[in-house]
């Protein structure tokens, strides 16, 4: 991985984070990240306009992408209702973690079984020592009968990363990045809107006033972190870039520990350190 494609994931990373902690924030209000997504959506339309334009629809996008669009668009609208209810209760300090960490091991088997990447040693152990680091994080939720269910959910969502992900890094080989995460959005805000309408459909209004500075940042963060996402993987192999990027838990553990109080544990403490080795090794590979 060159420096400036590891820059550039860590810099996603940051926004990534940014978007979560708002998301924890509003207690993974469902109508608030409807909205972003649909905020998300309108931003990158001018973008993908403007990309179509000067490189032609036709050279930017091929039969096979649409496939691609659609069946990452169905998972990311299940990702971003499993977020929501995982946000509700749990930390971000905790589910963050487990969530963006669970999917790691198995994209990067995925990834060497699938799609035929190789990975270096040291690759390998920093891929192993992010793994760790974010397991370590996630720990005090092991220890809590009461957190079950918050458990269970952030594994569920870290299958689901592995699985877009995976989607993923094929899709941008059939359409331009541009053209692909906002066609994927408005896939998703599609696909979520029967679940908001049946469940909140009185209260949009309301909660579009009434938060309308979490929606931006969340439908900024999230649509952004993504489109860097989806031109790293354009430049370096899926394995890395999807540990790398977890330099968001870190973040993201940060945020919620030092803002909305959550505790300070030593497993939060060692996940931060096998992280940062992690990440180095991840580079020198």
């Amino acid at each position: 991985m060159t420096l400036g494609v590891f820059l550039l994931v860590l810099f996603a990373a940051a926004c990534h984070a940014g978007w979560n902690y708002a998301a924890r924030k509003v207690s993974g209000n469902m109508v608030v990240i409807w909205l972003a997504l649909l905020c998300g959506s309108i931003l990158l339309f001018p973008f993908t306009v403007g990309w179509g334009v000067y490189f032609g629809f036709g050279e930017s996008i091929s039969s096979k992408g649409i496939g691609y669009i659609f069946a990452s668009g169905a998972i990311h609208s299940v990702y971003f209702v499993l977020l929501a209810h995982a946000y509700k209760h749990g930390e971000i300090s905790s589910v963050y973690p487990i969530a963006r960490g669970s999917g790691i091991g198995l994209t990067a088997i995925l990834a060497w079984l699938i799609l035929g990447e190789k990975i270096s040693f040291f690759g390998a152990v920093g891929i192993g020592l992010v793994f760790v680091g974010i397991i370590s994080m996630g720990l005090p939720v092991y220890n809590k009968a009461n957190k079950v269910h918050e458990f269970s959910l952030a594994l569920y969502i870290g299958s689901i990363i592995m699985a877009y992900s995976m989607i993923d890094k094929i899709g941008v080989s059939h359409v331009a990045p541009v053209l692909y995460i906002w066609s994927m959005f408005v896939v998703s805000t599609i696909f979520v809107l029967p679940y908001v309408m049946y469940y909140h459909s009185g209260t949009i209004l309301q909660v579009g006033k009434e938060y309308y500075r979490y929606i931006l940042i969340i439908g900024i963060g999230a649509s952004g972190s993504y489109l860097i996402i989806l031109f790293a993987f354009t430049m370096g192999s899926v394995s890395y870039i999807v540990a790398a990027r977890e330099f968001a838990v870190v973040i993201g553990a940060l945020l919620g520990i030092i803002f909305l109080r959550e505790q300070l544990t030593l497993a939060k403490i060692v996940g931060v350190i096998s992280i940062t080795f992690g990440l180095i090794c991840i580079k020198g590979g």
